[in-house]
């Protein structure tokens, strides 16, 4: 097999948006200052302060349950509320999302198709040890690499990430399939790779040229045919 297709993870694979939207009614509950918060902007706020974040989770070494009480306490600053229950709703978030797991419509069929036919890997950004346990839980292992910014020690959209992958893989050619368009898209046509853009959500397409755009994993035949003329 000469020729591969990266993916990434969080809400390409594994469905984090329908964890996290349980999770975040979680937190309405706790603390009901956000229940007349919309759902969308209460999300919003989430990946802004986790973006925020992000870097001191490395830089600072705190721990998942420190870091998620920290971002806990920004959406409470953002909102001007007393952050003594930030321990509480991060808790219980956390709770929620684990118990709200599941794959993106289309995944399991898609790779079941795959293997075989390509070389199949995983670049996401995060943490080794909580990727590596979704990986597990959904039993995607094993892969023909795995690249995950704390264990490479570069983040997407950083070239690095990718070509440790790329070469990992030992393959002429490699698609990247991913739904951030400035992590997914930018970082593997920077390096240039081709890629394919999951806009599950209908955003806007900043350019398509860059990358095929596709709305899901489903029907799966349409994606393999669509890799293989890739190829």
């Amino acid at each position: 097999m000469d020729t591969a297709v990266l993916f990434d993870l969080d809400d390409t694979l594994v469905d984090l948006q329908y964890a996290r939207r349980h999770g975040l009614r979680v937190v309405q509950e706790i603390l009901p200052e956000l229940k007349p918060v919309p759902l969308e902007e209460l999300e919003l706020v989430h990946d802004k302060v986790l973006r925020a974040n992000y870097l001191r989770m490395f830089d600072d070494g705190l721990s998942d349950e420190e870091a998620g009480r920290e971002h806990m306490r920004g959406i409470c600053r953002y909102y001007q509320l007393d952050t003594n229950a930030a321990a509480e709703a991060a808790d219980g978030y956390l709770r929620a999302l684990q118990a709200n797991w599941r794959l993106v419509p289309g995944v399991e069929a898609l790779l079941e198709a795959l293997r075989g036919q390509m070389k199949i890997g995983v670049v996401t950004n995060g943490r080794a040890l909580e990727q590596r346990d979704k990986l597990e839980f959904f039993d995607l292992l094993p892969l023909d690499v795995l690249a995950i910014s704390e264990e490479v020690g570069a983040l997407k959209p950083d070239p690095v990430i990718f070509q440790y992958a790329f070469e990992g893989l030992g393959v002429r050619k490699a698609t990247m399939i991913g739904d951030s368009w400035e992590n997914d898209i930018l970082g593997a046509t920077g390096i240039g790779m081709d890629a394919i853009w999951l806009n599950r959500y209908r955003r806007t397409c900043p350019d398509p040229s860059l990358a095929v755009e596709i709305g899901g994993f489903e029907p799966v035949e349409n994606i393999l045919q669509m890799l293989k003329c890739r190829c």
